[in-house]
């Protein structure tokens, strides 16, 4: 499948409108836009590419270079400076230029035991969640170096028709990407180790250089906007330095080829997803001792469509 590109100006114009689609957002809004049919296609790129969604075939968005690039316009360093100031849940039209194939759920986050933290990391915190699973770059398939990740959007309510803020948070496995022969076996951290792989090196370096313009400290995303949602009147706020998602050994595990596939809850009959949620103060090391369980993600649908892969937007949390 072709990789598809926006014009600036068109960009810039859509950027602006979703602002104000975006600017009170409830849980139906935004699982319409994942879980909802398609908006109408606006030019014949965007009838191609829908077209695949609407086949229900799996996209194999292909994650270059020249993808990052128009008309002398570095198209990621603006999407990096984007993702740190606008706090739009969702667009028109976005376009993933690094972490380009997905698959979204829908569940909830939990917080079960005492912590020393205060907002939705407080114990008995329960919200509801749209969550995205990605991989970074091309590889989506077993056999290939795949840098998977977990994009969560958390409401601090359980009615899916209040209107709310959203806290962001991105979780990642090895930045560069890694063998590894299941999503579900992975411990995807908020400071994730960065790895090494000769062919994308190159990549890489736009990554970081786009990324680091955008913001100081791109190799962490820090956790503060959980912390302080539902943040009570004269709460200090105080949220862990690091946290992990790590499946729950429970669950069946399977041995589908494309990450997609295996994360589908309706393909593979499996039952809910369910991830454990660890956090630390000491190290951000996967190995360390220092993790504790806090809390759990349960996903109880899922789908590939346009609106997860096209359209959600997860704000970054800027460097404080």
């Amino acid at each position: 499948m072709n990789t598809f590109s926006v014009r600036s100006l068109a960009t810039a114009v859509l950027l602006s409108v979703s602002t104000m689609l975006c600017a009170s957002t409830t849980f139906n809004d935004v699982e319409r836009v994942v879980f909802g049919p398609m908006p109408p296609a606006q030019n014949d790129e965007q009838v191609q590419e829908q077209s695949i969604y609407q086949q229900s075939l799996l996209p194999q968005y292909r994650v270059t270079i020249s993808n990052f690039f128009e008309d002398g316009i570095n198209l990621l360093t603006q999407d990096a400076q984007r993702t740190v100031s606008d706090t739009a849940d969702y667009y028109p039209r976005l376009e993933k230029r690094v972490h380009s194939n997905g698959i979204c759920f829908k569940g909830t986050w939990t917080i079960t035991e005492q912590t020393p933290y205060s907002g939705y990391f407080k114990k008995g915190s329960t919200g509801l969640l749209i969550a995205r699973a990605s991989t970074a770059l091309s590889e989506t398939k077993r056999g290939q170096p795949r840098a998977f990740g977990f994009a969560g959007k958390l409401f601090p309510t359980l009615n899916p028709a209040a209107t709310t803020e959203t806290a962001n948070f991105f979780l990642v496995d090895v930045l560069a990407g890694v063998q590894r022969n299941r999503y579900l076996d992975v411990k995807m951290t908020n400071k994730p180790e960065t790895g090494f792989r000769f062919s994308v090196i190159a990549l890489a370096l736009r990554v970081n250089s786009a990324f680091g313009k955008a913001d100081s400290k791109q190799n962490i995303r820090q956790l503060y906007p959980i912390g302080e949602l539902g943040l009570a009147s004269g709460e200090t706020a105080k949220s862990p330095l690091y946290m992990m998602l790590q499946a729950s050994a429970q669950i069946p595990r399977n041995d589908e080829v494309d990450f997609r596939d295996e994360l589908n809850i309706e393909k593979t009959a499996s039952g809910n997803l369910v991830f454990n949620i660890l956090v630390s103060d000491v190290s951000a090391s996967k190995t360390a001792s220092s993790w504790t369980r806090i809390g759990e993600v349960v996903l109880t649908q899922s789908k590939v469509s346009y609106g997860c892969d096209r359209q959600l937007h997860f704000a970054h949390p800027k460097t404080r």
